[in-house]
């Protein structure tokens, strides 16, 4: 397996106990998380928990959901080197990472109306902090239980794992320089070859690995 850095993910959804969380998950037939997330590279296509959580909004949503984005539907939980276990979890309806920094548009990239479906599912899975599903108040989250809000969450490694698209960008040929015609072709090297020539024929004051946002 290799490593990445991970990331942080802004949100919009709810905060739920993982206890809770699991719960629901067993009664669906999905496996329980024990407190590690999904695969960030899972998403939304290859994650049990994403699908479930677009069919059960869509089903909600009868035909108000026809055309709901399945990418918004994801579950997160915070994740650091050596803390690998969470006590608590997200649900999403909007979402983006952070590999650095970049700005946050939130009416566009973070809307803050919920979409159809979104809160009977969020009633459905707090079902599962009833008196009578036998989770113990020990592993719930008091009156955090289903909490909507903006949030922020680190997740480490693999479970974090995001490529902006700028770094997705650099690793690709050929690479054109953007004061003249000239053009790098070699696998792998181009935009380093690209960036010394800027720099060295037309004085481009910029790093050889600039740190755009994204």
């Amino acid at each position: 397996m290799g490593y990445s850095e991970g990331a942080t993910t802004i949100l919009r959804g709810f905060k739920v106990s993982v206890a809770v969380l699991d719960a629901f998950l067993a009664a669906n037939g999905v496996h329980e998380t024990y407190g590690t997330p999904n695969f960030y590279k899972d998403h939304p296509d290859n994650a049990p928990i994403s699908k479930l959580l677009y069919n059960k909004i869509v089903g909600y949503a009868g035909a108000a959901g026809s055309d709901t984005d399945k990418n918004k539907f994801r579950v997160t939980m915070p994740r650091r080197e050596g803390r690998t276990h969470s006590f608590v979890a997200y649900v999403t309806y909007a979402w983006l990472s952070v590999y650095a920094h970049r700005e946050l548009r939130l009416e566009e990239d973070l809307p803050a109306e919920i979409p159809a479906g979104f809160e009977e599912l969020r009633k459905e899975i707090l079902s599962f902090a009833g008196p009578d599903k036998g989770i113990p108040e020990s592993e719930k989250i008091g009156d955090d239980e289903g909490r909507m809000g903006l949030f922020a969450v680190y997740a480490h490694d693999l479970y974090g794992e995001y490529t902006p698209p700028w770094m997705v960008e650099r690793y690709q040929a050929p690479q054109q320089c953007d004061q003249c015609d000239a053009v790098f072709t070699s696998p792998y090297v181009a935009w380093d070859q690209r960036q010394e020539h800027r720099i060295q024929v037309h004085g481009v004051r910029e790093s050889r690995d600039p740190f755009p946002e994204g």
